[in-house]
């Protein structure tokens, strides 16, 4: 049985404004075993970025408050100071950021950059960094790795820099990668040689991944579970072959009825009606309500509980007869 890696309980992220503070993240526990790769699903704002910076400590205090336990190897990281913090990030724990065009510094060369992980985790001499630098940025299919160390991040296309940003996460070989739409902006051919090299990585570092996506295509060739979040709470858990072929929550099944089926003709792709509320809108009952086509009054008066039905966790009260509440 593998061992727990991350493990994180009762998060709560709630962002400073001038109405008070308003919950982004609110009551998520959820963990990740070693060499496991689980997938945080659902639409943009519902909070699935805001979980991955809570983990890494990357929320400034004048912005938010962070909240409840998060455990990376047993050690509490909330009680690490900043030092100690900087030491395991790049090192022990990675991350792909989502905007490559803001991650990297404009005034240093791309090979700087890299370089840096090499220089702050390891030992290696100026010419060991230099050749694990051009390694990596091969590693991510980064043609002319050599002449691409000496220029900066405004002479690269946004998906070359998503790669730079990739070879520096995965350079130390992280026990974890969080890895936050590692994809995005990046042509077929490339996402799939990137996928590659991230299973690679698992399979030959037995490092653990926590992927951050939207593309439920990428999730169903990655994932080994799949946890699907909205308006910052999990609302069902299991691993990806019960998902895909019973989903449970109204939610989970209607992103699952927007994904194209090339074997079936459709004039239009399914939707989900409405958004995503506001932070703070929702004051009571399941955040789902109004969007959700088997809400009833309970629903739009108490919040569903998480709940274990077979091997699945699901917030809904459609299964409320069944339910053993966690």
């Amino acid at each position: 049985m593998k061992s727990v890696l991350l493990e994180v309980d009762k998060l709560f992220m709630r962002f400073k404004t001038e109405k008070g503070l308003l919950p982004a993240v609110n009551n998520v526990s959820f963990h990740v075993n070693q060499g496991e790769t689980v997938a945080l699903v659902g639409e943009s704002g519902c909070g699935k970025s805001v979980t991955s910076l809570s983990i890494m400590r990357l929320i400034a205090r004048q912005a938010g408050q962070v909240e409840g336990s998060i455990r990376f190897k047993g050690r509490e990281l909330n009680h690490l100071s900043e030092k100690e913090m900087r030491a395991l990030r790049g090192n022990e724990i990675s991350m792909i950021f989502q905007e490559p065009m803001t991650s990297l510094n404009p005034v240093h060369t791309v090979g700087k950059q890299v370089g840096e992980v090499f220089k702050v985790h390891t030992n290696f001499s100026k010419a060991e960094k230099e050749q694990k630098t051009v390694e990596m940025l091969k590693k991510v299919g980064i043609p002319r790795a050599e002449k691409i160390v000496r220029e900066f991040p405004h002479q690269l296309s946004g998906g070359m820099k998503q790669r730079v940003m990739i070879a520096m996460a995965m350079a130390c070989q992280p026990d974890l990668l969080i890895a936050d739409e590692p994809t995005t902006a990046l042509d077929v051919t490339i996402q799939a040689q990137i996928l590659d090299l991230m299973n690679e990585l698992k399979q030959n570092s037995n490092t653990a991944i926590l992927l951050i996506t939207h593309d439920l295509g990428v999730v169903a060739e990655m994932a080994d579970r799949i946890m699907v979040m909205y308006y910052g709470e999990i609302v069902e858990e299991a691993d990806v072959t019960s998902i895909f072929s019973n989903p449970r929550h109204p939610y989970t099944v209607g992103l699952l009825r927007s994904v194209p089926d090339i074997d079936e003709e459709q004039d239009r792709l399914a939707s989900i009606k409405g958004n995503v509320p506001l932070l703070g809108e929702v004051m009571s009952g399941c955040p789902f309500f109004s969007r959700c086509e088997h809400a009833h009054e309970k629903c739009r008066q108490e919040k569903p509980p998480l709940m274990t039905i077979a091997q699945q966790r699901v917030r809904c009260w459609l299964y409320a007869r069944e339910e053993i509440t966690i």
